[in-house]
């Protein structure tokens, strides 16, 4: 195992075809076959060109049929370019992701195409890439759309809508606040925007018209997902687990956690403003899975 390579990632390697089909059959929607071309020569450990894969995206899309077997070999090089994306690594990959999450969704690749196993090799590593991206956050100021925790919010949230176990990522990150300075700093990034009004979010600062900004939209989505909602089991443990005190008690591992660090000071602010914003915080717990399972936009918080 590499030393970038988590068990995920050779989970994923594992349960996919190392070859393409000997044969390409994929039509391509609206190009030449020469992206597809490209795709089939490449080996593990390459990297697929942005273009090339927003194009097959598009292909998977609107063309009609799939190919199964060259679809089993691209997912493990769609799925590394979208944790690149996630993960900041490549923003030339973020065209790309748009469509793929609709690819994922919409034309219900993990059912048709995939077996059990290879469904779990899909799941495991997209958890523990965002669990990654949750374990490197640092900080409690953001301002502007470019802020880093769009990004690991955005990933959860629509992880939802694309596989029934967000259970397991959630109590991986809110049940472990305190195994990773990351995990409590993402804790109290996610609790403030249970808590606060919009322009009042310490840790976010209020949107602009130059730089947008404002706390992240806890419901929206990645990509266009415009009319799909979470799926049933995730909106359930929501209901069941996001609570008040589900609330305090991660808000005071994280404080915990962060002592000594430089985030400590906000996140103890946080923390005992709990107390005076217990009303929208309780009415934004009762929220949130109705604005999860809500599958018309836009949407806002009642309060």
């Amino acid at each position: 195992m590499g030393t970038n390579m988590t068990f995920g990632d050779v989970e994923l390697r594992s349960a996919f075809p190392s070859k393409p089909p000997s044969h390409v059959t994929q039509e391509p929607f609206d190009s030449g076959p020469k992206h597809l071309g490209a795709l089939a020569r490449l080996h593990p450990g390459d990297r697929a060109q942005p273009g090339d894969l927003w194009e097959y995206t598009q292909d998977l899309l609107y063309s009609g049929e799939i190919q199964g077997p060259l679809l089993t070999f691209m997912l493990p090089y769609c799925l590394e370019a979208w944790r690149d994306n996630l993960r900041g690594r490549h923003a030339g990959y973020g065209g790309f992701v748009e469509h793929f999450y609709p690819v994922l969704a919409n034309k219900h690749v993990l059912d048709r195409y995939l077996t059990h196993a290879q469904t779990l090799a899909v799941s495991q590593f997209m958890r523990e890439s965002i669990l990654a991206e949750i374990d490197d956050q640092r900080g409690l100021a953001y301002k502007g759309m470019g802020a880093r925790p769009y990004r690991w919010i955005r990933a959860l949230t629509t992880h939802g809508v694309l596989l029934p176990d967000i259970s397991r990522l959630w109590m991986a990150w809110w049940s472990t606040s305190t195994d990773t300075v990351g995990r409590a700093v993402a804790t109290v990034q996610y609790v403030s925007c249970l808590m606060y009004e919009p322009n009042e979010n310490p840790v976010f600062a209020a949107w602009t018209r130059d730089e947008g900004g404002g706390p992240p939209c806890l419901w929206e989505f990645g990509g266009h997902l415009y009319e799909k909602r979470w799926l049933e089991p995730n909106i359930q443990f929501l209901r069941d687990n996001l609570n008040r005190p589900s609330v305090g008690e991660a808000l005071d591992r994280a404080v915990s956690r962060l002592a000594n660090q430089p985030e400590h000071k906000l996140a103890v602010e946080v923390q005992q403003d709990l107390p005076l914003c217990a009303e929208t915080l309780v009415a934004r717990c009762a929220q949130l899975p109705d604005l999860l399972e809500t599958t018309q936009r836009p949407l806002e918080w009642k309060r």
